[in-house]
This record gives C-alpha cells, structure tokens and sequence, in this order.
C-alpha cells in the first residue's frame, strides 16, 4: 500500500519507519528535517511531560521505552541509559499523586531526602533512556531509506488533497503545523528554550517543575548537558531571549550545585523550540475522507513527543493493518 507520511520530526520519522517495516510504500514529505526540527531541540529523556490522555500514554510510552531500550546495543544510535534519575516535588505526595506509568519503569522508587535538592519535600526516580537527538534523528533518516522509504525533504503541503493525489493512505505527524493542516483549533505551541554545556562530569539527571524555581532540569547526554527550562503557552516566539538563558543558568546551578561554576566558554549553545501541545491530549486517529482516501492523525505530543513516538507510530500501524485487511 502507498503511503504518505508528513512530517520529518521524531514522530513522522518512526511512524515512517514502524510502517515500511510492516511491509508498506512510504513516502515521507517534510517542511523540515534534522538538524531544523523541533525534535532536535528536545533535550529527549524518557518522561510523560505535558500530555495526555494519561491510560494511553501509560501504554504508547512503554512501547517507546522498551525500544529505546533495544537502541542501547547500537551505541551509534545516541541512547544512554540514566539509571535513578530524579523528579523533585516540593510537596509531600500521597499514593496517588504518583504517575500512573510507574508501573511500566525499571526501579521506581520515592526519593530518599538526602538526594533532594534545597527546597524540595519529595520526589519520585526510575531508570529512563536519554536520546542525543542530534544522533538518533540522523539515524533514523538513514534507516528508514535504506529500508526502503523515500524522503521527499523541504516539502510544504497545505491540503490533504495534494497527497491523496499520490498514495489512498495519509499519516498527519504535522506536529504545530496540524493546527492549520488540519484545521484543529485545539493545537497551540508551548515555547522551550534551552542551553547546552561542555560534559561538566556531572551524570545525574534531574527535574523539577512546580517548585519555586519553575521548570528546571539538568539532563547529561553523551556530548553534553541539557539545561532547562522554558514552558510558556501560546507563545510562538522562536528567537533566543538573552535573560531566559541567564535565568536559565543560574536556576540549574541553583538546582544542582554540583554542576560548579559556568562560564560563557562552557555554554556550546542556546535553541528554541515550539513544542505542539493539544487541548483535550494526543490525537492518534482514522477518518475515512472517501471510499478510497484514508486520513491517520499522530499529532498534539506536547512535551512528550520522544517518549510517545514509537508507541504512537505502532498504534497508527495497527490502524494500517485494519484499512488493508
């Protein structure tokens, strides 16, 4: 069966990969690709961050970790593997103030109060994957031609009807462009902007995102460390904000004092990026336009787009399967 996928984020990329090795033609059409998407900006740990429906993505974000998982073999892939990282709360947490998806973790656990930073009553750690994106997006590009799907890059498309012209089937992975795409008014942006630094030799992963200092984490990868962060809605300013990364900064040093002093010559640099939240949660769904047109949504991610990705790209398989069936 032909196959358009559009979109050349983390989403589009697995979705076009889960689907050319279930046997399918797939095309991919994207405005952009890696190094210019917004995935590339993620600082991509494993962890439901600003999305829903919450049963879900207990179940498309086990997908994902169990693949990024797998990635670990091949170190070519950018996966590493974050053993306790950290999720500070400032706030005693009852039973069931504890995320769902716990249960699809290796080695949850409460924090012990010695490991909290200054300021925080609580928290929850697990082993999670971290993504260098800037090596897995590359990656997965090169994968998905060598198994046979075709990238057709810099391509904008503005109605559905240009890619029904070509293939019966059409996946909408369009991200913060599904707002217009798919006239979905419940589509908006959630600006991030974060800062990348020198490998300090600090490893331990850490967050926190309703204490007194915001939304703060300090994520180490393989070639750097990923420094946060920035969440505003419906705010779709892309420029860098000079003050953000200097509030930035001295939050992180604040957070974690381990990570010692940063100077101007540490900081590798500074991105931005719209992450493509929903109202009402992810939209992973199948409209039948036309007897011979069939229209697949994977759209509305949130901050959660690498968790989600091959869970989501695997469901819209199964919707694949059933069209061709």
């Amino acid at each position: 069966m032909e196959i358009i996928v559009i979109g050349g984020g983390i989403s589009g990329l697995a979705t076009g990969l889960t689907l050319v090795r279930a046997g399918q033609r797939v095309r991919l059409w994207a405005r952009e690709l890696s190094p210019h998407t917004t995935s590339d900006v993620a600082a991509a740990l494993w962890y439901p961050y600003l999305v829903q429906p919450e049963a879900k993505v207990k179940a498309w974000g086990r997908v994902a970790y169990d693949q990024f998982q797998a990635d670990l073999a091949d170190p070519a892939r950018g996966v590493i593997w974050q053993p306790g990282f950290l999720e500070a709360v400032p706030h005693r947490l009852a039973d069931d103030e504890l995320p769902a998806w716990r249960t699809e973790v290796t080695n949850f656990r409460r924090a012990d109060p010695a490991e909290l930073p200054a300021g925080f009553a609580d928290g929850y750690c697990f082993d999670a994957p971290v993504i260098d994106m800037s090596i897995y997006l590359p990656y997965l590009l090169a994968t998905f031609q060598a198994e046979g799907g075709v990238i057709e890059g810099e391509r904008t498309i503005r109605d559905f009807a240009e890619a029904f012209a070509v293939a019966p089937v059409v996946v909408n992975c369009a991200g913060l462009g599904a707002r217009e795409l798919a006239q979905d008014a419940a589509v908006y942006a959630v600006r991030g902007q974060v800062v990348r630094i020198r490998p300090t030799g600090f490893r331990r992963a850490l967050s926190a995102d309703n204490g007194s200092l915001g939304l703060v984490y300090v994520i180490p990868r393989i070639h750097d460390i990923v420094l946060g962060g920035i969440s505003t809605e419906r705010d779709e300013h892309r420029a860098i904000v000079p003050e953000q990364t200097t509030s930035i900064l001295a939050r992180c040093q604040q957070f974690a004092p381990a990570l010692g002093p940063i100077s101007s010559q540490d900081i590798l640099n500074v991105a931005c990026g719209l992450r493509p939240a929903r109202t009402g949660g992810v939209r992973v769904a199948y409209e039948r336009v036309a007897p011979d047109r069939h229209l697949l949504h994977n759209y509305g991610h949130g901050g959660a787009g690498v968790t989600l990705s091959w869970g989501c790209a695997a469901e819209i398989a199964r919707m694949v399967q059933q069209i061709a069936a």
